[in-house]
């Protein structure tokens, strides 16, 4: 893999030349126009934008010639950041680096817009150039994400944490029932943005992913699992014994859980929104630990800034500290709300048995601090100013590019990562790991089997049920 600083003369050398990894970082970019799907310059009576428009002039002046010197010193002087993929290297290794690289690098977002263009194209054996895509159904996950981005209300978020901490004045208390059917409820539809893709949003804000395509690529969690485990140990604790010692805690651990997403959606939103930096750590960063080491980072900032996860909040200024005044005053209305018998019967139940008064004094000052906190934060966001440059971008956001961006005029080369995956054990055979997997088959086939045939399973079941 080499890299390339636009501002380097030298550069473009190395763009021309292929590296051993099948990777080639420069600014080369030929392109077709946007309203043909074929090779070669179309004139048409549209209006198109300056840049494209000049670079257009220089393909059709030089032609589609691999490696055309004049199109690599266009691109070069419009500071694009070009990864070039060959088809013989184009693998899920390959798609990783770019991703880390893109996110390590590349994403600084107190620059703007047209200071982090970069693509992902390939080239074919021909010398034709395309958008290397992302075909795993990542633009419909991006979709949803973006709505649910909109639609969230981090008053709402802050509202749901302060109450959801009441159940905790009842941890000890042998008489209290908690209501985990309610919470179902309440967090599945009521607060589904607020508890929704946490994984994505900290990946997307923290670890500074330039695309939802590049999460699906690098995360090992496709689905929304926090959420569901949240719901899931809230639906089967409902179904528990009403009163016991395991119920009460199995509850309080879905309750817990349900608030560290609320937090942790607030703090990877305030992030994004104060324009921090994405997170760098190295070879920490880049392993299985990213997520978790992400996610504690989300939830101490969502702590310590909850404020700043509102999206209003951008508007900086007088705006900001209105924002924040307003929505103090409603939480602790709304907390204060809470401690009423006929609210809080929602949850527990007798409240009467649960002391709330160390509950109520911790949020007291969780929100005292959260508003001072949140306050002078709020000093350092500037209102968006678009620059001169933004208004006349070469490139496209595009969800399904692993950075982020494409070239609207270039047709898409769309892959599918599945059929990059594991290969199997290089040691092993395909008949021999077919053996394999008919004994593994037939093996589980019989235990299940047994299953039936013996009455093993009962004594298991009287000791779950004694340690219970």
């Amino acid at each position: 893999m080499a890299y390339s600083d636009n501002t380097n003369n030298d550069s473009t050398k190395k763009g021309d030349s292929e590296s051993d990894s099948g990777l080639i970082e420069a600014p080369y970019v030929p392109k077709i126009n946007s309203y043909s799907s074929r090779w070669g310059g179309v004139k048409t009576c549209c209006r198109l934008d300056y840049k494209s428009s000049v670079l257009q002039q220089v393909i059709e002046e030089h032609g589609h010639k691999d490696g055309s010197r004049a199109t690599i010193d266009q691109l070069k002087e419009f500071g694009i950041t070009v990864y070039l993929a060959q088809p013989e290297h184009v693998d899920v290794l390959l798609l990783r680096q770019v991703v880390q690289h893109c996110s390590a690098s590349r994403l600084d977002r107190s620059r703007s817009p047209y200071e982090n263009q970069r693509c992902l194209l390939y080239r074919d054996e021909t010398g034709r150039l395309y958008n290397l895509t992302i075909n795993n159904s990542c633009d419909g996950l991006a979709g949803k994400w973006k709505g649910l981005f909109v639609e969230y209300s981090g008053l709402q978020a802050m509202v749901a944490f302060t109450v959801l901490a009441r159940a905790y004045a009842c941890a000890n208390v042998a008489g209290a029932i908690l209501k985990p059917g309610y919470l179902v409820f309440i967090l599945g539809l009521l607060l589904h943005e607020e508890i929704s893709h946490t994984w994505l949003n900290i990946a997307m804000f923290i670890q500074g992913m330039p695309s939802v395509a590049a999460f699906t690529i690098v995360s090992s969690f496709d689905s929304d699992w926090p959420r569901k485990v949240s719901i899931f140990l809230l639906a089967i604790t409902s179904a528990m014994e009403v009163g016991s010692t395991y119920q009460r805690y199995c509850a309080l651990v879905g309750i817990g859980l349900a608030m560290v997403l609320l937090l942790a959606n607030l703090g990877a939103r305030a992030w994004y929104f104060m324009k921090w930096k994405p997170l760098r750590g190295g070879v920490v960063m880049s392993s299985f630990l990213a997520p978790f080491l992400s996610l504690i980072v989300a939830v101490v900032t969502g702590f310590i800034f909850p404020f700043i996860g509102f999206a209003r909040i951008q508007a900086g200024g007088k705006s900001a500290i209105q924002l924040i005044i307003f929505n103090c005053i409603i939480v602790s209305l709304f907390f204060v709300a809470s401690e009423f018998d006929i609210i809080q019967q929602l949850v527990i139940d007798p409240s009467q048995s649960c002391d709330q008064d160390g509950v109520t004094i911790c949020i007291g000052i969780w929100i005292a601090m959260a508003v001072i906190t949140s306050t002078v934060a709020s000093q350092k966001i500037n209102p968006p100013d678009p620059h001169p440059e933004d208004a006349n971008p070469i490139l496209v956001e595009d969800q399904t590019s692993p950075v982020g961006y494409k070239v609207p005029n270039f047709p898409d080369f769309p892959i599918d990562p599945i059929h990059f995956g594991n290969k199997g054990l290089p040691c092993c055979s395909l008949q021999f790991e077919m053996l394999v997997g008919l004994f593994v088959g037939i093996l589980m086939g019989t235990f299940v089997v047994a299953t039936a045939l013996f009455d093993f399973l009962n004594d298991a079941n009287e000791y779950i049920s004694d340690i219970l």
